[in-house]
């Protein structure tokens, strides 16, 4: 069966579940925690994939991933993945259920580069004012990057607002190159 299916099928079932059971939000911060486990600890998935692990192992060690306690709803969808055997799609769920969550609730994630890290009153009222312009809810992830020299990179969904010292200099060094190719 296909990985895409099969995790959307599980990711839409939690979040209705979850909806139903009021607890969306903490299911949502969980399963976005889970998301990034996999990348940040390589062996996660090979553990968790173990057959050598008993169902209650396995459990424990995912519950652990979600930051050692999860809501009734989380609780019962890993009781069903084990159940089912479908404990190597794990990743895959989260990752879904994170984009299904996020389009439910209408939230876009984006980054934000900058040369310095900025405080966190001004990172606000950035937002804020994208999310004025967006009609959206924002959740930004802040990256430093000295080599943008100064400003700052938006990178919203499809969209690109680059605001930077570097890109600048790049946008006049094509201008030039254009001219001088005429």
């Amino acid at each position: 069966m296909d990985t895409g299916l099969i995790s959307t099928r599980y990711a839409s079932s939690l979040l209705d579940y979850a909806i139903a059971s009021g607890d969306e939000k903490e299911v949502y911060m969980r399963m976005k925690l889970l998301s990034e486990m996999f990348p940040a600890f390589s062996r996660l998935r090979s553990s968790i994939a173990n057959p050598g692990l008993t169902a209650d192992n396995k459990k424990e060690l995912i519950v652990t991933a979600c930051g050692g306690t999860v809501p009734p709803s989380l609780n019962r969808m890993i009781d069903l993945i084990l159940k089912n055997e479908r404990e190597t799609q794990l990743q895959y769920i989260a990752l879904r259920f994170v984009e299904l969550y996020r389009e439910k609730f209408n939230i876009q994630y984006g980054k934000l580069t900058t040369a310095i890290s900025i405080d966190e009153t001004r990172e606000r009222q950035l937002i804020a004012r994208i999310q004025k312009i967006t009609g959206s809810e924002l959740e930004i992830e802040s990256i430093v990057e000295p080599g943008i020299i100064g400003g700052f990179v938006l990178n919203l969904g499809d969209y690109r607002w680059d605001a930077s010292v570097l890109g600048e200099l790049n946008r006049i060094r094509n201008r030039f190159k254009s001219l001088q190719e005429k």
